[in-house]
């Protein structure tokens, strides 16, 4: 080799455990890519709060907020305590009492329930939830997640109401927002 040239290196056949090894460091750079754009994707749910905008009934006026997906779509949050209308001794034990607690007819003319429900709490309160797809009159097709949690016959009744179908990530988010100090303040004065 003369001056400046540069020394060639032979690679020689790869063996199993080599070719093993590339093949499985190619995967898992692969899957941390795959993971990293699914990261990027998710947007945290923040909740601002609006006005009541649901007709009046015995049960009277309760809290209100506003969201977007990550794809823009409008989402919105009710939430009121109605005491009394529950079971005071299992409180939401099963389906029959969150479709009966629940503020879906609120939402929409004609409701179904989607899947059964399942527990679910507001702070130190359980429940249940259930997500219903409603359609009728000037709503059009909704998507609303009834959550309804209760103690010593007080409900608090929470819908997230939305057009497309409720991200994990929105209820997560409408949960902490109800399981804090604020709303537990309010919800005790009604």
């Amino acid at each position: 080799m003369g001056s400046g040239a540069v020394p060639r290196l032979r690679i020689g056949p790869v063996g199993p455990r080599l070719a093993l090894g590339i093949m499985v460091v190619t995967a898992v750079l692969a899957a941390t890519a795959v993971a990293a754009r699914h990261q990027r994707g998710v947007v945290a749910i923040g909740w601002t709060e609006a006005p009541w905008q649901i007709p009046l009934d015995n049960w009277g006026r309760g809290k209100a907020w506003v969201s977007r997906t990550a794809d823009g779509a409008e989402m919105r949050l009710f939430a009121r305590t109605k005491t009394g209308f529950c079971n005071c001794f299992s409180g939401i034990a099963n389906d029959d009492e969150i479709d009966r607690v629940g503020d879906v007819d609120l939402h929409g003319e004609d409701f179904a329930p989607v899947a059964p429900g399942t527990t679910a709490s507001v702070g130190e309160l359980s429940g249940r939830k259930r997500l219903f797809r409603t359609s009728g009159g000037w709503t059009g097709g909704r998507y609303v997640l009834s959550i309804v949690a209760a103690s010593d016959c007080k409900a608090v009744v929470a819908t997230i109401v939305s057009s497309e179908p409720v991200p994990p990530e929105a209820e997560a988010a409408a949960i902490a927002l109800l399981s804090a100090e604020p709303f537990r303040r309010w919800a005790e004065d009604q």
